[in-house]
């Protein structure tokens, strides 16, 4: 398994990608770039919402 820093699409199946939030300790990993993407909005959008309207 390789790890894709912050983002990035998979190679080959045994990817993942891991991101982790610039403003707490929150992290998370996952198998495809959307499906961690959309987990990053969410995380953004509960616990830092000024944050997610600004960008």
């Amino acid at each position: 398994m390789t790890p894709k820093r912050n983002g990035a699409y998979v190679d080959s199946r045994t990817d993942v990608v891991e991101r982790s939030c610039d403003h707490c300790g929150w992290h998370a990993v996952d198998d495809t770039y959307p499906d961690l993407i959309e987990r990053y909005q969410c995380h953004l959008r509960e616990a830092h919402p000024k944050i997610w309207l600004r960008r």
